[in-house]
């Protein structure tokens, strides 16, 4: 956008932002449409990439002044950098990948602040998570403080977003959602893929089938395995999706997103974030690295092990008698 612009243009691009994302406050598309990088070096790649950020800050739906000036400043310099590096075509997977995620804060930010790479890093990865359901996590946070996914009152919020939509449909799409994600760590790709047959009880314990190409049986966590048994509640037909929504052939998770966009929650639940919580547990409960793999559904370890830099902090002491060989018992 031409800084010279007149105001009616400026003013013109705000209404169409609106108008092409109900969802987003008034307040935060102003500043997006007039928000331009300080640096008149950088024109050339703001003029490449102002439309996609544009776009992506729109879709994150930020709702104060801060946040959205924040969003746009992290996003901006980028998509700036991706864009200058490797040339690839601006789309949210390609960009918000682990790869470019890490390879950025490594070269622009690496004299910065511990807590500054910190906050980029999460930035980054919540919108690699919403828009794309990305399979990313972010760098430790500051001074080795482990920073819970969701808090007990936001866990609570998503329940109670779920019981309160308005059809038993909606409120079903956001019970399955929550069960497979937060309960059995599935992504948005094998959530809509999972139909009622494949939920099974075997006494207390629910479990999962996810088919495909990282087929398994996942033993659902207790604490959400009560809302997932009501998303199949009175549901006859064994063949039908658990998420229903109309199909889209090229990308079937994008019905997901386009459900958490039309009932925005509270606190956003997405299901990387949800399987990232879900990992967490498991870790921190010390499930064995083999056995967190087979269940997630990882063909490798290299995926899974980035998420123990997030783990509850270990003593060394604890594990003495293992270490020195004792037998332990089972």
């Amino acid at each position: 956008m031409n800084p010279n612009h007149r105001l009616s243009d400026i003013l013109d691009e705000t209404a169409a932002l609106l108008t092409t994302h109900p969802q987003l406050p008034e307040l935060a598309a102003p500043i997006i449409v007039k928000f331009r990088p300080n640096s008149a070096t950088m024109a050339g790649a703001w003029a490449a990439t102002r439309s996609f950020t544009v776009e992506t800050a729109a879709a994150m739906l930020p709702h104060s002044f801060d946040v959205t000036r924040r969003l746009m400043t992290m996003s901006a310099s980028f998509h700036m950098w991706v864009w200058a590096r490797t040339g690839t075509e601006l789309t949210i997977p390609r960009v918000y990948t682990q790869s470019n995620i890490d390879r950025f804060l490594s070269t622009v930010h690496k004299n910065r602040s511990e807590g500054h790479r910190w906050g980029v890093s999460r930035q980054l990865v919540k919108i690699g998570r919403e828009l794309a359901d990305a399979d990313l996590i972010a760098i430790s946070a500051p001074h080795g403080m482990v920073r819970s996914p969701f808090t007990t009152k936001q866990i609570a919020s998503m329940h109670s977003w779920a019981n309160s939509l308005t059809t038993m449909k909606k409120r079903q799409n956001a019970q399955a959602l929550l069960g497979l994600a937060g309960g059995a760590g599935l992504t948005a790709a094998e959530i809509v893929e999972v139909r009622v047959s494949d939920i099974h009880r075997d006494g207390d314990v629910v479990l999962v089938d996810v088919v495909g190409k990282r087929g398994r049986r996942v033993p659902v966590r207790r604490a959400w395995a009560r809302v997932l048994l009501r998303s199949i509640d009175g549901r006859t037909d064994t063949d039908q999706r658990l998420f229903r929504g109309p199909r889209i052939a090229e990308y079937p998770p994008r019905i997901i997103q386009s459900f958490l966009t039309d009932h925005p929650a509270p606190v956003r639940p997405t299901p990387a974030a949800l399987r990232a919580a879900w990992l967490l547990h498991h870790i921190n409960n010390n499930v064995p690295l083999p056995v967190l793999r087979d269940v997630a559904g990882f063909e490798h370890y290299t995926t899974l092990v980035r998420y123990y830099a997030h783990a509850n902090v270990l003593d060394v002491a604890d594990f003495t008698a293992q270490l020195v060989g004792a037998e332990v018992a089972r």
